[in-house]
């Protein structure tokens, strides 16, 4: 009797985990929507602009920005850039176009004229034309 009841923990616990693993891989293999199409970068409350529009047509990305923005940084990794980074561009009337690649990831963060650099926001180009 005990053999048949250890039998049936060992088949039960297989069959928990197996299902388990069923789930997450789905739950990975779905194709997810989670990117949300609102183009506002978190700042901090201290921070005077963000950006209001992006436009990713014909490989080249247009930012717009409205408030206080001072420069812009559009980056494939996510790591922040320091204020100093070569990736800075200047932003001339709340705009803002860069060539890009398609099928990519991107980073952008802009910088207002106090200095202070917002969180990344992350784009999907996916071959837009």
């Amino acid at each position: 009797m005990k053999n048949n009841n250890a039998t049936t923990f060992i088949i039960m616990a297989g069959i928990l985990v197996i299902s388990v693993f069923t789930v997450v891989a789905v739950a990975n293999l779905l194709p997810k929507n989670r990117e949300s199409n609102s183009y506002y970068v978190k700042v901090g409350d201290e921070m005077s602009a963000k950006i209001e529009g992006i436009n990713i047509e014909n490989g080249v990305l247009d930012i717009t920005t409205s408030g206080d923005t001072l420069e812009y940084c559009v980056k494939s990794t996510k790591s922040t850039p320091d204020s100093g980074n070569i990736c800075w561009k200047t932003i001339k009337n709340n705009s803002a176009s860069i060539s890009i690649y398609q099928y990519k990831k991107y980073y952008i963060w802009i910088k207002d004229t106090t200095g202070n650099i917002s969180s990344p926001m992350s784009i999907n180009t996916k071959g837009e034309k």
